[in-house]
């Protein structure tokens, strides 16, 4: 299939009203619960002389986020619905260098974009910013990033994630529930205080919010000196001359 014959392929499988220009709803993951995990996967290619070390220093504990002194983990955590996401580059004959993102969230395609502005303009410009056609501040806002970001929507062939009928937050209240119910079981069995006021305290310690799980990110700070996409060609033709 050549470009224009791929081009109107999209456009005939557009299959999304959303607000933000998507070409496609992405997988929706069920297992009849109540909850839905949603994913999206993108790519966009580098520009000349990008500088990976600005994406990899942006998103390391600690990076070149604003406010300064951030970190993208906790920052994502407090969005509340990305359940995991990984960027990667890659390279082809078409393209050339090229950066990939993908990600799976709770909650709608929609509501992820618009929390996605939320990141704000100068952290998203920072690891997007190296991309042909990134629209960047002064002359930018989050808004045409995310636009920019969404245009770059291409189709996930296969998906996988282990409970999507538990929701982030049910995830964390049940962590948070066995944790509070350890404490109960041994104050029991030390036989501090009466049943009914181990009880009545256990009950209302349950009660109380739940504190979200820690997350995590790790960021391979030695890409930009270790293409791993450089060789892959001539690692699989040595593989298939031996067979």
């Amino acid at each position: 299939m050549n470009r224009e014959e791929h081009s109107v392929a999209v456009s005939e499988s557009s299959t999304s009203a959303s607000a933000w220009g998507l070409r496609y709803p992405g997988f929706v993951m069920s297992a009849g619960g109540k909850n839905e995990v949603k994913e999206f996967t993108g790519m966009w290619p580098l520009k000349p002389g990008f500088d990976l070390k600005q994406i990899t220093d942006t998103l390391v504990p600690g990076g070149l986020l604003v406010p300064p002194g951030a970190s993208f983990a906790p920052m994502t955590t407090k969005l509340g619905l990305i359940r995991t996401a990984r960027w990667f580059v890659g390279t082809s004959g078409e393209f050339g260098p090229t950066l990939y993102f993908i990600s799976q969230f709770d909650g709608s395609l929609d509501k992820y974009f618009d929390d996605f502005v939320l990141n704000g303009v100068e952290n998203l410009a920072k690891v997007w910013g190296q991309c042909i056609g990134c629209p960047t501040p002064p002359n930018a806002t989050a808004r045409d990033v995310v636009e920019y970001i969404a245009r770059g929507q291409i189709k996930t062939l296969a998906c996988y994630d282990v409970a999507p009928s538990l929701s982030i937050g049910q995830i964390y209240k049940a962590a948070d529930w066995y944790e509070k119910t350890q404490r109960f079981q041994r104050a029991v069995a030390k036989g501090d205080g009466t049943l009914e006021e181990q009880v009545n305290a256990f009950i209302k310690e349950l009660a109380e919010p739940y504190v979200e799980v820690e997350s995590a990110a790790i960021i391979d700070t030695e890409a930009e000196r270790e293409w791993q996409y450089g060789d892959v060609a001539e690692r699989l033709q040595k593989y298939t001359a031996s067979e």
